[in-house]
């Protein structure tokens, strides 16, 4: 995984590859000076990751020259754990040995990179950062793959990194996050400055805050939300969302979150009010479509789908 720079005026292309399916996406800057995230194609899958074979061939149909792979969350782990108080010419070696303890599979099978939280995440404590691993054979052979149609991947990165992008173009407050606000689940990332610091996913996501059931009254239909599972689920979520504030403050000693960017579907904007009341902490609406351009060529496609997406046209900035 590469954390090299990149240029924001640069036509990149990237293959977005998820547990239900795989993208091309193309970032860069427009004509007009307004950066753009479009989505060339789209294409429903079972488990692509893993089946490059069957899937280079489109990729090379939607691409010209080089790509990017990014993995989606689902394909990637983010592991926080101690550096080893070891000699830097050791560190790499170090790591390693921390990864295996964490890791679920494998170590001979894993993909490593990290990334070091800053120094006054630790003050007086042991040094932290973050493990960013994934599976290395499926990945290999996707590099294989591609390169057998003339196609060479510069970047592997990954989706979390990339809503940290996005977090740090709108920040105001060196103590700030990003609360990206899905149908089946969300994702709370805080930075401190210019860098991650915590990062977690929550399995409650709009479709178990708003929960609704459709009922028959003669020949009515009528709508009736399920109020008490709704407000379960977000109480919950607000209990997470706390625990993950407090971790910030008392245990990184960085200080109380100043503001977190809320990203979600604009219709469903009023759950960053319900948060901001409940854990007191300024929820500030997002909506990417504000200073940039997201552009999809299939009709049935929903810009907001790749809302989490976004920070890919930021990259170099945020390095």
């Amino acid at each position: 995984m590469s954390t090299s720079t990149t240029y924001l005026h640069k036509t990149q292309q990237w293959l977005y590859i998820a547990p239900e399916g795989l993208a091309v996406l193309e970032t860069g800057m427009a004509k007009d000076g307004m950066p753009y995230l479009a989505i060339k194609a789209s294409q429903p899958s079972t488990n692509p990751l893993d089946r490059s074979e069957e899937y280079a061939q489109w990729v090379k149909q939607q691409v010209t020259g080089n790509i990017n792979i990014l993995l989606a969350d689902g394909l990637h782990q983010v592991l926080l754990s101690d550096v080893p108080d070891v000699p830097e010419a050791e560190m790499d070696a170090a790591i390693e040995l921390k990864a295996g303890d964490l890791l679920s599979y494998d170590l001979d099978d894993a993909l490593l990179d990290t990334i070091h939280l800053p120094k006054e995440a630790y003050r007086g404590r042991l040094r932290m950062a973050f493990i960013v691993a994934a599976k290395k054979n499926p990945l290999r052979l996707w590099l294989m793959a591609l390169i057998r149609l003339g196609i060479r991947v510069d970047i592997i990165d990954v989706e979390t990194t990339q809503l940290r992008n996005l977090a740090l173009m709108k920040r105001k407050f060196n103590e700030s996050g990003i609360f990206h606000l899905k149908p089946d689940n969300s994702r709370l990332v805080l930075n401190y400055g210019q860098e991650m610091v915590l990062s977690r996913t929550f399995d409650i996501g709009l479709s178990s805050l708003s929960s609704e059931t459709t009922v028959q009254d003669g020949e009515l239909e009528l709508t009736v939300t399920e109020d008490t599972q709704a407000v379960i689920q977000l109480e919950t979520l607000v209990l997470e969302i706390r625990r993950s504030l407090d971790y910030y403050e008392a245990q990184l000693g960085l200080g109380s979150i100043a503001e977190i960017q809320f990203l979600c579907d604009p219709l469903q904007h009023q759950f960053a009010e319900q948060l901001a009341d409940k854990l007191g902490v300024r929820f500030e609406q997002l909506d990417p479509s504000d200073f940039m351009r997201i552009q999809v060529v299939d009709p049935d496609d929903d810009p907001v789908t790749y809302y989490g997406l976004a920070g890919t046209a930021y990259r170099e900035i945020a390095q």
